[in-house]
């Protein structure tokens, strides 16, 4: 049976593709973007499908990935999809999915990597002159270095539990952004192995038991720890760093 385009299926795609190494050039990429710029609203934001579905930061984050792998941003406009994160950033520095939501781990790694692949703010930009940046680079700073708990793993938002996939979400964000270095990596890295399930894998949270989902960003955040024996990672499109560069 037929199933009709899905933004976040086909970013999904592009990226494993990527991962393999498969030679985009057999690809219709004109008619991926064409379609993809007649999902971006008025507000800058994307739904993932043509009718009746929700839009968020989720799917401006799938546009910006798509575009970057493809290596032609005619698929969006980004002043627009710029100015749409903008609203997202919240009044204690996170973002929320939409403008005027809470702060979420998920929500802000979409809205940094965007802005990073949109080519908005620069990497390890913490060591420039913030006061320039287009977002409140400090009050991010904050939130982000906030949502490490007392055992070490981080949360999604305030007064939540400590989830494996977090290490990945604003771990990414405190790379990208140059302040990596300032959580406790040892107190996550210990988290990170209560998580690891007896069967192989990873879980959410300690004593869990193992899924993909879980398993995926368990070794992409021990990856941000540079665990020996793993690949470094390109924190913007998480996945190795040589699978980006194609190699």
């Amino acid at each position: 049976m037929h199933n009709g385009s899905n933004l976040a299926s086909t970013y999904c795609a592009l990226a494993i593709l990527k991962a393999v190494g498969y030679n985009f050039a057999n690809i219709d990429s004109k008619s991926i973007l064409t379609s993809m710029r007649n999902l971006q609203q008025h507000d800058g934001s994307f739904m993932p499908i043509h009718f009746g579905a929700e839009k968020d930061l989720r799917f401006v984050y799938c546009a910006a990935a798509i575009c970057f792998l493809l290596e032609d941003w005619s698929g969006m406009d980004r002043e627009r999809a710029k100015a749409y994160i903008l609203n997202c950033q919240s009044y204690d520095g996170g973002f929320g999915l939409t403008p005027g939501s809470e702060s979420h781990g998920g929500g802000t790694y979409c809205a940094v990597a965007s802005l990073r692949l949109m080519g908005f703010i620069e990497d390890n930009v913490l060591s420039k002159n913030t006061s320039s940046s287009i977002i409140d680079l400090p009050l991010l700073l904050s939130w982000c270095l906030q949502r490490q708990a007392a055992d070490g793993g981080f949360q999604g938002r305030a007064n939540k539990p400590s989830d494996t996939c977090y290490a990945f979400w604003i771990g990414s964000v405190l790379r990208m952004l140059g302040g990596y270095n300032l959580i406790d990596k040892e107190a996550l890295r210990g988290f990170l192995l209560t998580c690891q399930s007896q069967y192989g894998g990873f879980g959410k949270c300690p004593g869990d038991l193992p899924d993909l989902y879980h398993s995926f960003y368990g070794y992409t955040a021990f990856s941000l720890l540079e665990e020996p024996g793993l690949n470094p990672l390109c924190a913007e499109l998480g996945m190795t760093e040589f699978s980006a560069l194609g190699i």
